[in-house]
């Protein structure tokens, strides 16, 4: 029963959809409700957190398209290109057959860059979710949104401390603004390290190595570079729209885009082999074509299958 090509498929589809349901799964629901965030105090003389609040222009939408819609589509232009204008004598095809029916090249080919890309943006949220929880650094607008209170009978605030008072360390206090919502009042300890920047700099980081390895064509090499141009300018764009909106302090920002660039590293080189020659093994293409194999030698990037 394990040497059935179609159980050993199966069974790494299935195995690839519970490892990411996993990760997400701890990301986006264990995590947010099992880690508390570090309680951080406040000088009131800190003009980091004096800062006024504006409304981003940049939503959950803006990255959800960024970071989900735009690489996938991405990839799948990208593989398709290669199967239609790429000589089949340049480079041999992986052939997959599933229960009787061919799977084309392209396809394989965009399940195992996606599977990969997918895996990635798991590990970049489990190490955003941690990271703001467990250094729960203060947003440059938190005076202007917590308005904190503090004392006995909470009757103190910046407000009414002056002089020599006014660089006393705050770490008990609660906020008083009522007209900000919960769900703003909720992250305003998660600014370190910005999320929409980490995220958006291990998808831009991605496609800009993923083109790189996989655009080689002498004829792609201005459509690649115009590509990876555009990948990288978004992710600029979005440091930038973190900063001027007050969203972030300019730290949270270099060390989202350091930590993204690092995981994107990480998942198409030492995940994906993105710039490997990978030698595998050779199999004779059978007549009824009822199994799954190779014919020849890759010589480009497996995924780390």
């Amino acid at each position: 029963m394990c040497g059935n090509p179609n159980t050993r498929l199966l069974s790494r589809l299935v195995i690839d959809f519970l490892i990411l349901l996993g990760i997400y799964g701890v990301a986006l629901v264990v995590l947010p409700q099992q880690l508390a965030t570090a309680q951080r105090g406040f000088h009131c003389s800190d003009a980091s957190l004096q800062y006024p609040y504006r409304q981003p222009w940049l939503t959950k939408v803006h990255l959800t398209i960024a970071v989900v819609i735009l690489p996938a589509a991405f990839v799948l232009v990208v593989e398709m290109l290669r199967a239609a204008f790429v000589p089949n004598s340049a480079e041999l095809k992986q052939r997959f057959v599933f229960v009787g029916a061919r799977i084309p090249s392209f396809i394989s080919e965009c399940y195992k860059a996606v599977g990969v890309y997918l895996f990635g943006l798991g590990l970049t949220l489990l190490a955003i979710r941690l990271t703001k929880h467990t250094t729960g650094r203060l947003r440059p607008h938190f005076l202007d949104v917590c308005q904190p209170t503090w004392g006995e009978e909470d009757v103190e605030s910046c407000s009414s401390v002056s002089g020599g008072n006014s660089t006393a360390y705050v770490e008990e206090f609660g906020c008083t603004e009522f007209a900000v919502s919960s769900e703003l009042l909720a992250v305003v300890r998660h600014s370190f390290p910005s999320g929409f920047v980490t995220t958006t700099s291990y998808a831009m980081g991605f496609l800009i190595f993923y083109a790189q390895a996989r655009l080689v064509a002498p004829w792609l090499r201005l459509l690649r570079a115009t590509l990876q141009l555009a990948c990288g300018s978004l992710a600029l764009v979005v440091c930038w729209e973190r900063i001027s909106t007050f969203q972030n302090h300019i730290t949270d920002v270099a060390a989202g885009a350091v930590l993204g660039g690092l995981v994107a590293l990480f998942a198409t080189v030492f995940v994906a082999h993105l710039f490997a020659e990978v030698r595998v093994k050779r199999r004779q293409w059978p007549r009824n074509e009822q199994i799954y194999g190779y014919a020849g030698y890759y010589n480009r990037a497996t995924y780390g299958y």
